[in-house]
């Protein structure tokens, strides 16, 4: 077999596969915990203002089917508007979500959160 050079320390070695990549188990894992610490790290800013959102909604929510509240309420909580999980349509209205909360934006600057 020929030589290939190791993904992660750029070293020559001799594969005892044909789809060996690595010289060792080590240096594998080392290139996938690094690789995987790169995409949290990219993550990390909008997976927390996530889980803000979220812990907030649950919060005000409650045992409570749905609840109305303004946007000044939920600014002055610590709610980011600019991140959402996803957007989904119910009776011709447009919600956005934070994975399991839902919220409609209604008249006067007030939100409807309810859990889907």
């Amino acid at each position: 077999m020929e030589q290939r050079n190791d993904l992660l320390t750029g070293e020559p070695f001799t594969p005892s596969r044909s789809d060996q990549r690595f010289a060792t188990r080590e240096n594998q894992i080392r290139y996938n915990n690094n690789k995987a610490r790169q995409k949290r790290k990219a993550k990390a800013q909008i997976d927390k203002a996530l889980d803000t959102n979220r812990t907030i909604l649950k919060r005000l929510l409650g045992d409570k089917k749905d609840i109305i509240k303004s946007r000044d309420f939920l600014l002055g909580a610590g709610f980011h508007f600019g991140v959402t999980t996803h957007k989904i349509e119910r009776n011709g209205k447009l919600w956005s979500c934070v994975y399991e909360y839902i919220l409609l934006h209604t008249k006067d600057d007030q939100l409807l959160i309810s859990k889907a």
